[in-house]
């Protein structure tokens, strides 16, 4: 009898115990919780979360705030990027139209995104940022007329007048007038307005650069030369500034330093080789066999290898 109970006692403890292991491990949750992890692993397939559509936007706005004209891979890709979203979540605020607008631009899309930036403009009068992009790629692309371009980027300038690009993009559109007219007061605002730039941005590569070519163009020669210098001192892998350093020393026929600028350059980026062949100013190298066989037949620089060269030896 005693063993009859306590047989069934341990028959119910083993059942109560089966029991709680199927609830607990229970194949169908299993699944379930797979199926969840995978989907979640996959998510941006899908959809984009909110959070995650918001920090990509910001991220764009921040790459351009620092790259306008969108020279560099990563700032093209997280546009592009941020442009693929906006067009999934159909988002319509000042942000994602700026943002888009800018990638317009890039596609050469002029009438779609100035519409943008006209409509930025109208839900919000404050937004500096469309007026300095309806007046720089308005002048650069010839799209509206150069008073209006000017007309936009004072506005840019009234709307942050701490803004160093404004002023530079403003004294580059001066700096044109000057070369066209030889009117000395456009001279005379462009160079205002290249030092505002460069005293509001001391590392401001685009305005040392514009400025010296502008300094070029008016024949100042060794400031020139110094603000070329300054911007290699800021990105010292931006072969265009060695290209611009080759053609002022060439100008002044200085040879030697004409060819040791153009060959950084080209070590910087051979494409310059295309540029330097029917540049006149670099007219007095042209004939040397350095430039033949740069232009011409263009190897890089390769560093050399010290445990390759002590193999060999």
């Amino acid at each position: 009898m005693k063993n009859g109970v306590r047989n069934i006692i341990v028959f119910f403890v083993l059942c109560l115990f089966s029991l709680s292991v199927i609830l607990h491990f229970n194949p169908f949750s299993i699944i379930k919780k797979q199926f969840q992890k995978f989907f979640h692993a996959y998510r941006p397939i899908y959809t984009l979360r909110q959070e995650d559509y918001s920090d990509l936007l910001k991220k764009a706005l921040f790459f351009l705030d620092d790259d306008p004209l969108v020279y560099y891979e990563q700032t093209k890709q997280t546009v592009r990027e941020a442009c693929v979203a906006i067009d999934k979540q159909k988002d319509t605020s000042v942000e994602a139209l700026f943002v888009s607008s800018v990638q317009l631009i890039r596609e050469q899309e002029f009438a779609k995104s100035f519409d943008q930036l006209y409509e930025i403009i109208s839900k919000n009068p404050d937004w500096c940022e469309a007026y300095s992009y309806l007046g720089y790629i308005g002048f650069k692309y010839n799209i509206i007329s150069i008073e209006k371009s000017i007309e936009y980027l004072k506005k840019a300038v009234e709307c942050n007048p701490q803004k160093a690009r404004y002023h530079s993009f403003l004294a580059t559109i001066y700096r044109h007038q000057y070369i066209n007219t030889q009117d000395t007061q456009y001279r005379q605002l462009a160079e205002e307005n290249f030092e505002v730039a460069l005293k509001l941005d001391p590392e401001d590569l685009n305005a040392y650069n514009n400025y010296a070519n502008f300094l070029v163009e008016i024949g100042e020669y060794e400031k020139a030369e110094e603000y070329y210098k300054k911007a290699i001192s800021i990105v010292p892998e931006h072969g265009k500034l060695y290209y611009n350093l080759a053609c002022l020393e060439a100008l002044q026929g200085d040879k030697q330093s004409a060819l040791k600028y153009l060959k950084e350059a080209l070590d910087k980026n051979p494409d310059f080789r295309y540029d330097a062949k029917n540049d006149p100013d670099l007219e007095i190298i042209k004939e040397t066999p350095e430039f033949l066989e740069w232009v011409y037949n263009y190897l890089p620089t390769i560093p050399e290898n010290n445990n390759e060269k002590k193999k060999n030896k």
